[in-house]
């Protein structure tokens, strides 16, 4: 499994952020222009950039997105070659791949929130958890990217109540779909980020950090 990532603190410069939409196909050009903002614009624009590096990184002949396919949920997949998920928060984007099984990848920006807004999100002994320090907010963003990225790897959006998926450490027990490991992936004080998988981790994670 490999996390690529890139840091987007200014906007590209209008010639390399058309060269760089001019890559992909027209149905993913028509969702990144409706975006408002320059921010979304550019980090939608770069996880598909990160995606196609992965690509060509795995020895893939062919890297035009428009291999992309969706489920009925509208998760993109390229069935047989890799499966991949991509996420993006603040200044930072992220893609993960795997070669076999699904992944899901999910990283939240450590910020103070009202965290009873999301009180109906988790379990009775997750509640405790969350909840016993009110200015923990730490605890609160791992056990939700924890949450977010096993759904993302299972792919049925918001069908799956969060209050379905129990966290245990490193272990989500998810109704109806059995367990599911997550694993941290490190970045600064600033990000948590998790990666939830079927199987276990055997192999190191390896993280790239690539720039446009």
């Amino acid at each position: 499994m490999r996390v690529y990532y890139a840091i987007v603190t200014q906007p590209l410069n209008d010639l390399d952020f058309k060269r760089y939409l001019d890559q992909m196909p027209p149905f993913i050009q028509q969702k990144i222009g409706r975006y408002k903002n320059w921010e979304d614009a550019h980090t939608s624009l770069l996880g598909k950039l990160l995606l196609i590096q992965a690509l060509q990184d795995s020895g893939v002949q062919k890297t035009d997105l428009s291999l992309l396919t969706y489920n009925q949920y509208g998760r993109p997949s390229i069935p047989g070659i890799i499966d991949f998920n991509i996420s993006h928060s603040g200044t930072l984007v992220l893609c993960a791949i795997a070669t076999s099984g699904t992944i899901g990848i999910d990283a939240e920006v450590v910020k103070p929130i009202n965290k009873m807004d999301f009180y109906n999100c988790w379990t009775p002994t997750e509640v405790k958890a969350i909840y016993d320090d009110p200015d923990d907010y730490k605890t609160f963003y791992s056990h939700w990217t924890k949450k977010e990225a096993v759904v993302k790897a299972i792919g049925n959006g918001l069908n799956i109540p969060l209050t379905d998926i129990e966290i245990n450490g490193d272990l989500a027990t998810v109704a109806h779909h059995g367990n599911w490991y997550v694993k941290e992936i490190p970045f600064s004080e600033k990000y948590i980020v998790h990666m939830a998988a079927k199987e276990p981790y055997g192999d190191p994670i390896v993280v790239i950090q690539k720039e446009f």
